[in-house]
């Protein structure tokens, strides 16, 4: 099984393995992998339209050939060479059955608390936050497509926190509210609704302190 990390810098983990960096093989290689952890299959001409920013050389498709014949050699070198990215159908994709990546997980934290009540939404919401903690790729620093998908996720991230934000709020707990609101205005600076929650969280934690505080004694003469 096959562990890809997006979220942060570019990583797989295998059989107590992690490769990252030049171990994937360069730039190309590192791209294609990172293209079809979020995409899962490409054709040829999406992936050389996206690798090269929609100006592919002449020989893209035996170049991208060369490349994941690379890549496939780093991530596991005693394999089938198509153990791991398959070839099918013109294009590429990663085999399900061998692959975990992140960004799938996030995805199925966020569903699974779609329709939920606040007090089951909490949980996979705030799950999803920690898992996307860093930002995505942040390894992957000149693709268009590599910045466009950053931005995207980042404000993913920002609701899901908000999300769990006002669940906490609504089950009565406001400091994990206030937490998680910190947290998206971490993110995005900008956000009111990050800052209507937070304030609202600390006016309750300062109500809940004052309730909570011992009565001043009696004093009689």
């Amino acid at each position: 099984m096959y562990e890809i990390q997006l979220f942060g810098r570019l990583e797989v983990r295998t059989r107590g393995m992690r490769l990252s960096g030049e171990d994937l093989g360069g730039a190309e290689p590192r791209q294609i992998l990172a293209l079809l952890a979020l995409h899962g299959a490409l054709r040829k001409d999406e992936l050389a339209d996206m690798l090269w920013a929609g100006r592919p050389p002449v020989a893209a498709e035996d170049t991208m050939e060369g490349h994941l014949s690379l890549l496939r050699h780093r991530l596991d070198p005693d394999a089938d060479p198509e153990s791991v990215i398959a070839t099918s159908g013109g294009g590429y994709a990663l085999v399900a059955e061998q692959v975990r990546v992140d960004v799938a997980r996030f995805e199925e934290l966020v569903a699974a608390a779609s329709g939920r009540t606040a007090s089951r939404a909490l949980r996979p919401l705030t799950a999803a936050a920690h898992l996307a903690a860093r930002p995505l790729l942040e390894d992957v620093d000149q693709p268009r497509w590599a910045a466009d998908a950053r931005e995207r996720y980042r404000v993913r991230v920002v609701t899901a926190l908000l999300d769990a934000a006002g669940h906490a709020s609504a089950v009565g707990d406001p400091r994990t509210a206030l937490a998680l609101s910190e947290q998206a205005l971490g993110v995005d600076a900008a956000s009111e609704r990050a800052r209507t929650i937070m304030e609202n969280a600390r006016r309750a934690l300062g109500e809940t302190r004052h309730a909570e505080a011992p009565a001043p004694e009696k004093i009689t003469a």
